[in-house]
């Protein structure tokens, strides 16, 4: 679980799938909290949007998130490939209210603004959609030289 925590505070964004009559996959910003070896990844956005009627209609998305990418070269076309970091899993969404929210966004400012305590703005917090994606499989992989 330690390795997965160290990629995911090196990723600056995660791609949410979400299932439908055709897929659709959207980059977010997020912020995490690991409890018993257990991940919850929190998001945030529009309270309205494809995203939300994706939610509604099924809350279980795929998601994905890499890093670490740099060209390693080659002394032929299929010789050349790339470092990586990359972790995936599965999970349901869920929107949150009240206390939660506030949570949600301070997971995402400690992945974003570790060293910071910056005030939350009541007002924009209300029109703001803050979601906790409890991830039930998480697997990854990494290939570093």
């Amino acid at each position: 679980m330690r390795t997965m925590r160290e990629i995911m505070q090196r990723c600056d964004a995660v791609c949410i799938a979400f299932s439908g009559e055709t897929p659709y996959v959207v980059p977010m910003s997020f912020g995490y909290e690991e409890e018993d070896g257990r991940f919850t990844l929190y998001l945030h956005g529009a309270m309205e949007g494809e995203k939300m009627a994706r939610i509604r209609e099924n809350p279980r998305v795929a998601f994905t998130m890499y890093g670490g990418n740099r060209i390693l070269e080659g002394k032929s076309a299929c010789a050349y490939t790339t470092t990586y970091e990359s972790l995936c899993g599965s999970g349901t969404i869920a929107l949150l209210e009240g206390e939660e929210k506030r949570r949600g966004i301070d997971a995402l400012m400690r992945h974003y603004a570790p060293d910071r305590q910056l005030p939350v703005e009541e007002d924009v917090l209300a029109r703001t959609a803050v979601l906790r994606l409890s991830v039930f499989e998480l697997t990854g992989k990494r290939r570093m030289a």
